[in-house]
């Protein structure tokens, strides 16, 4: 299987996983990182709607460093879609030998 086959199937697998535990227990949050980076833009806006379906019933945290994916969720939802940019560190952080 190809790399986003393989990452469209653990999405596939996790949104089932979840759905069948929410319908016994109380939700929990869906944290997903950087899971679309092997989407094309059709398959990434198929996964955001279907992380919005899953948004009515608990909440979704969604990482990624591909802004563009924003304004694509922006596009596809219809919806304002919040995003954080973090700032980029200016040094690496020193290795475990520097920190002890």
């Amino acid at each position: 299987m190809s790399d986003g086959t393989c990452d469209q199937l653990y999405l596939a697998l996790r949104l089932a996983s979840l759905e069948m535990y929410v319908r016994e227990h109380r939700p929990i949050p869906f944290i997903v990182d950087d899971i679309l980076i092997n989407f094309d833009d059709g398959r990434a806006i198929a996964a955001l709607k279907a992380l919005a379906q899953l948004a009515r019933h608990t909440q979704v945290i969604f990482f990624t460093h591909h802004e563009h994916l924003l304004e694509v969720a922006r596009k596809a939802l219809g919806a304002p879609i919040s995003g954080v940019t973090l700032p980029v560190a200016e040094s690496s952080p020193p290795s475990r030998s520097e920190a002890a």
